[in-house]
């Protein structure tokens, strides 16, 4: 278990936490100096607190002009150390690693960026306005924005700013051992579950019984296509979870299982019947 937050910040003998050992003074930052990761190896909701606001996006355009001079970008987004500072707390002087000095409470804070009478909460599920696609709620996610009706392709990374699991990670954070206690997330799936996955999405349009099915994939080499594994063939959150509003996709196309409305009553799940746990594993 890692030291509370506070004593680790505002504690000078614990760079070794943060920094890569030296022999003389500090070392490089751990990760390759991808401060996120580093951030979040820590603050992931079980060692320390998860952050609260969305990370690695680029401000819009009413935005920008809205941050302090003094609050940087990484590489034109939003960053851990655009709201935070830790070289107070290096030196000991302070574990209060906010930007900008004292705040009258977390709220004022905020609306040093946002404006209290035009803010409403961003929902990157809230995708349609009307049968119009919101082309930047796409681009909070996809460096620009899919074409719906082009082919089928073997994963669903189509231009992801990063890898499918850092992308929902930017908003929304799920332990290693989601769900039920089992170690999904960044799984490989042995090829005998990867043909179950793809008989067991298919009983939705072909009338035959599952073995018949499940022959089929085997000798198709059949991958899924409702349930996508990522760029590497790994169990990503969008395997099980559709992160897109119903009516994005046409209605009988693959990636549509699941879709719900902007707020949606079943976390998304690409069930097409019963448990979703049924989609891989055998009763």
């Amino acid at each position: 278990m890692r030291e509370s937050v506070p004593a680790l910040h505002a504690d000078p003998t614990q760079c070794r936490v943060c920094h890569e050992p030296a022999a003389e003074g500090q070392g490089p930052l751990r990760y390759g100096g991808n401060v996120l990761r580093l951030c979040q190896s820590c603050h992931d909701g079980q060692h320390a607190a998860r952050e609260a606001h969305v990370v690695d996006v680029i401000p819009s355009r009413t935005m920008r002009p809205r941050i302090p001079s003094g609050f940087p970008l990484d590489d034109g987004r939003l960053g851990c150390l655009t709201c935070h500072d830790v070289t107070p707390a290096c030196g000991g002087k302070s574990p209060i690693v906010l930007r900008g000095g004292p705040s009258a409470g977390p709220i004022a804070f905020c609306l040093g960026c946002h404006a209290r009478n035009d803010y409403r909460p961003f929902n990157a599920h809230d995708q349609l306005e009307g049968h119009q696609v919101k082309a930047d709620t796409c681009r909070w996610c996809h460096r620009v924005v899919p074409d719906v009706n082009a082919p089928l392709t073997g994963d669903a990374s189509s231009t992801l700013r990063r890898k499918s699991s850092e992308v929902c990670r930017s908003c929304h954070w799920a332990t290693k051992n989601h769900p039920a206690g089992g170690s999904h997330l960044g799984a490989i799936p042995a090829q005998d579950m990867i043909w179950h996955m793809s008989a067991y999405e298919m009983q939705a349009t072909m009338r035959l019984a599952f073995p018949q099915l499940l022959q089929y994939a085997r000798r198709m080499q059949r991958i899924p296509r409702s349930m996508p594994l990522d760029e590497d063939g790994r169990i990503t959150c969008y395997t099980c979870h559709n992160p897109h509003e119903r009516g994005l996709w046409p209605a009988r196309h693959p990636r549509a299982v699941g879709a719900e409305l902007d707020q949606a009553v079943n976390h998304r799940l690409r069930a097409h019947q019963g448990s979703m746990c049924a989609a891989c594993h055998e009763k």
